[in-house]
């Protein structure tokens, strides 16, 4: 296909009322203008909460493959109602779901992953329309199902589309200028980042900053995807710019991220024995449950270990029942649960290679009287666990003794 395409992505904040889809209509419109636009855009503000919400009033445990069915609901009465309104202004847009713009993903509910995308029927579209009005964060089984791709999925749908037509650019716009050191409403001096590499976005999604969705990132690095990272209500503003490569180091230090939604978990006094990690890890992978940081703690006096990690709070209930079921086969004590935990991770390039860095941290927390309960480093992150009251504190503490708010005058001048 043609590179003269534009990829546009609007979250859920950027739709949430008929006042704004008019906002947006207006951005499309001036983009459509000098080349062909495919907009991809979440359900309306909280829509999604309140369709879970809905369900589970139904049920404690909705089916999944019905649950998929309801959420996709809440992108297609977005697209419908975009599409009307660009109709309106003159613009041929046309409205089509995840199924009908032929995204296929792999027959797994509430969290799939898509496998193709079919770039004749795209391309048809295309052909025939200015505008192509998507809906994210949904696809079909080769049977047929609605399958929805987890949170965030919107970002993921945006990316994967831009692959396939080898578009000009992919621009996530949002209700932020772009991509901070650290949440702006968290630090008020915090600095905009007008550019940033995809390695060191892809730890800040992981790592609990909210702009991007990881497995985006991930897509738009293999296939080398364009993204820039705008704000829908400063539309002339260029954003933040997600370049390709992780190129030599520019600077040391680029963000601060703060995850509030952990729950630590642990097997207590399991034997030391070849395979007992697998066997745990992989009881939780049948149940499709991540892990994060995790460590295991050997205990010489008994010949047994405990191995502790971290989960997202909505997984720990079932994690917690998953490890119950295996705990006597594996002839572990007890399982222990830390409800009271946030991640605060410290993300750069040049990591690796300054020491004085997780030093200056740890140092920083320690002077401020606030517990590490777990820690795990990469060549691009520190991540520390720590009670979720501590959480926004520890974060501003490292943004400054990092001195993370000068980058804002290393960045005026980029775009």
């Amino acid at each position: 296909m043609a590179s003269e395409i534009q990829v546009l992505k609007f979250g859920g904040t950027s739709v949430k009322s008929i006042g704004r889809i008019e906002h947006v209509a207006g951005i499309i419109a001036e983009c459509a203008r000098t080349q062909k636009v495919i907009v991809v855009v979440s359900a309306m503000g909280d829509t999604t909460d309140y369709l879970i919400k809905l369900a589970k009033g139904c049920s404690a445990t909705p089916d999944k493959r019905e649950l998929d069915a309801l959420l996709s609901t809440g992108e297609q009465m977005s697209i419908s109602l975009l599409a009307i309104r660009l109709r309106d202004i003159g613009v041929a847009a046309r409205s089509l779901t995840g199924g009908q713009v032929g995204i296929f993903t792999e027959s797994i509910h509430t969290n799939a992953r898509i496998v193709d995308i079919r770039k004749e029927a795209l391309a048809k579209h295309l052909e025939d329309n200015d505008v192509l009005v998507v809906a994210g964060f949904q696809g079909v089984t080769p049977d047929g199902d609605i399958t929805t791709l987890g949170r965030g999925g919107s970002d993921t749908t945006a990316v994967a589309l831009a692959a396939a037509v080898n578009a000009a650019g992919c621009d996530i716009y949002t209700d932020v200028d772009g991509i901070f050191t650290t949440d702006p409403n968290l630090v008020n001096n915090a600095s905009l980042l007008r550019t940033v590499s995809y390695g060191e976005v892809l730890e800040m999604a992981r790592l609990g900053a909210k702009v991007l969705h990881p497995r985006a990132v991930e897509l738009a690095r293999q296939y080398g995807v364009k993204l820039r990272v705008r704000n829908t209500f400063k539309p002339e503003d260029k954003g933040t710019l997600i370049v390709g490569g992780d190129m030599e180091i520019f600077r040391a230090i680029s963000s601060v991220a703060v995850d509030k939604d952990q729950a630590a978990v642990a097997i207590m006094d399991v034997p030391d024995q070849p395979g007992i990690a697998g066997k745990v890890t992989g009881a939780l992978a049948k149940r499709n449950i991540g892990i994060d940081m995790i460590v295991q703690s050997f205990h010489p006096s008994t010949d047994h270990n405990s191995i502790t990690f971290t989960v997202q709070s909505d997984a720990l209930d079932e994690t917690v029942a998953v490890l119950n079921e295996i705990k006597d086969a594996l002839g572990a004590r007890v399982v222990q649960v830390d409800g009271d935990c946030a991640k605060v991770s410290l993300i750069g390039a040049g990591l690796v290679e300054q020491p004085d860095i997780p030093s200056r941290m740890f140092t920083t927390l320690g002077e401020n009287k606030i517990n590490i309960k777990m820690i795990s480093t990469s060549e691009m992150k520190i991540s520390c666990i720590v009670s979720r009251a501590a959480a926004d504190q520890a974060a501003r503490l490292i943004h400054e003794a990092f001195e993370l708010h000068l980058l804002q005058k290393e960045n005026a001048a980029k775009v």
